[in-house]
């Protein structure tokens, strides 16, 4: 048996564009978009453009997403996913380490996917529900790579996790207008966050220990 293939008899005939089983073509779109959306803003590509880069025709993106919408949700989806395997902590550094080196990483990727970054962030705030689901996911679940560094296998008290959900938030806002302004250096935004999270930590750690103690 032949593997299925997306192709048409009329798009067969365009050098330009190969054949490709089905789930192939469609990670092959997803990393067009995610190449697109890392360098314009969503309301400045449109669909002709984006099956151009892609060697397909408009017909042939619509079968895989109904809508540009619905392209760009999935993108997002795939670069979230993509975000959060490049960021994974090492665990065999100190968890000071890690922490260090996690968001280094994270505005590295950050600032070489700037409009994707810029757009997922934008699009979370406007309000649409499933870019704002998948910013949420991977805030919760950098949250949790943060909490396990400091806690191991404890139990992490309540104001803890507000701290860092708190520092998620921020850290997002930080990174936007950094995209947006390109300065200062990225050492120094990464210094600025690793001094707001441990102070953030500080205090939680300190507030449970008075209430401890009382």
């Amino acid at each position: 048996m032949t593997a299925k293939t997306d192709a048409t008899p009329g798009e067969a005939d365009d050098r330009r564009r190969r054949r490709l089983p089905v789930d192939e073509r469609r990670q092959e779109l997803l990393r067009v978009g995610m190449e697109l959306f890392s360098t314009r803003a969503y309301d400045e590509l449109w669909v002709e453009e984006i099956a151009e880069r892609a060697g397909i025709s408009r017909g042939l993106l619509y079968r895989y997403f109904p809508t540009k919408r619905d392209f760009y949700v999935e993108v997002t989806r795939a670069a979230a996913a993509e975000a959060g395997e490049l960021t994974a902590p090492d665990a065999s550094q100190p968890p000071d380490e890690q922490l260090r080196s996690g968001i280094d990483a994270f505005l590295r990727y950050a600032e070489e996917h700037s409009q994707g970054f810029l757009t997922a962030y934008r699009g979370s705030l406007a309000g649409d529900p499933e870019v704002r689901a998948i910013v949420e996911e991977g805030r919760l679940r950098q949250s949790a790579r943060i909490i396990n560094i400091v806690v191991g296998d404890s139990e992490p008290p309540p104001l803890m996790c507000l701290a860092v959900q708190g520092w998620i938030a921020f850290a997002q806002n930080v990174i936007a207008q950094w995209l947006e302004q390109r300065e200062p250096e990225r050492e120094a935004v990464r210094d600025l966050l690793i001094g707001v999270l441990t102070g953030a930590i500080a205090g939680a750690t300190g507030s449970k220990q008075e209430a401890g103690g009382q």
